[in-house]
């Protein structure tokens, strides 16, 4: 299982090539030959990537909703909508489709660039502006960090016992 960490500003080039970090790719380094797939996030407007055995773990789940379900239909069509194979070339550069940039706020060439930042068993590549509000900022609820982790800390401890 990857454990992948590290939050690293890097540019996405005029053609849509991002360089991945060296030390991001050594820790991706046993599984990047099975190549990498590049999505848009569930809930927030920036892009995950996937190495393959983990997007191949994420389709199994997948496949375990219903063909005859519109909601479970319609679930998988916008969680796949943009799911793209990439691999990184012989300069360590992945091309990102321009559609899954345009939906991240990403530019191409200039700007502020971008984050890339390991997040377990993905990556995600964030419009620098929008991280650093995002994880910097406070959350919806004007709560500092301390809190969150108060609550979510509270989702996953076991309920205690009288």
């Amino acid at each position: 299982m990857l454990n992948l960490l590290g939050e690293f500003r890097c540019k996405i080039d005029a053609k849509g090539r991002l360089m991945f970090p060296a030390r991001l790719r050594k820790q991706l380094d046993r599984v990047l030959h099975d190549g990498l797939v590049v999505n848009r996030d569930i809930f927030e407007k920036c892009l995950v990537i996937y190495p393959k055995p983990e997007w191949d773990r994420v389709n199994e789940e997948m496949s375990q909703l219903s063909r005859y379900d519109r909601k479970h239909q319609l679930f998988q069509r916008k969680f796949m909508k943009g799911a793209t194979l990439v691999e990184l070339d012989s300069a360590g550069r992945a091309l990102l489709p321009a559609a899954l940039l345009q939906y991240a706020g990403i530019t191409l060439g200039a700007g502020d660039g971008c984050v890339v930042s390991g997040l377990g068993e993905k990556i995600e590549v964030w419009n620098a502006a929008a991280y650093d509000e995002q994880v910097l900022g406070e959350d919806e609820e004007g709560d500092d960090f301390g809190s969150l982790a108060e609550d979510v800390r509270r989702d996953i401890e076991p309920p205690s016992r009288p």
